[in-house]
């Protein structure tokens, strides 16, 4: 699949079968998250894939913005530098962003469906996980096979979002 395609094609996906994500797949996934770039080169995404029903539905339960059970959860964290400043902190977020992309589309060139969320109590995440304080969980992509075929949403025109050299200038 063309990645510009997969990029059009793919849909946040909310309802799913209940198939089990074979191991190569999810294998498959997490190789293109790795390969997101980060700030520095420095890595600090780290995974945790959640496919055991009881944890999947604490998980869930703690989770407003997860509408139904996944196959799998991947929580992407960011592992503080021990020194991290604010600026560290926002491109954590903002590397975790980047490997979420590469999760979501890789699933899609897979035949799977994704959905990132960001609506969850962190602190029971944690909990739930035993993720260390050093360690911040900072967004949760659902895996499954799809259960629904959603619409490609609106989207803006190009005229309306892209300017040329100063804002609001003609592209």
């Amino acid at each position: 699949m063309d990645v510009l395609e997969a990029i059009k094609q793919r849909r946040s996906i909310r309802q799913f079968t209940e198939q089990a994500i074979k191991r190569e797949l999810l294998e498959q996934i997490l190789d293109a998250a790795r390969w997101a770039p980060t700030a520095g080169n420095q890595q600090r995404w780290r995974f945790i894939v959640v496919t055991d029903p009881t944890v999947k539905e604490m998980v869930r339960k703690v989770s407003p913005g997860i509408f139904a059970t996944p196959a799998a959860f991947i929580v992407i964290c960011a592992e503080a530098a021990p020194d991290a400043s604010d600026w560290d902190e926002w491109t954590y977020l903002a590397d975790c962003a980047v490997a979420a992309q590469n999760i979501m589309l890789a699933a899609h060139a897979l035949g799977l469906g994704s959905c990132v969320a960001i609506s969850y109590a962190r602190a029971a995440v944690q909990e739930i996980l035993d993720i260390p304080d050093q360690v911040n969980p900072e967004l949760i992509v659902t895996l499954g096979y799809p259960a629904e075929d959603p619409a490609p949403p609106p989207r803006l025109p190009l005229s309306q979002i892209v300017f040329a050299d100063r804002y609001r200038k003609e592209w």
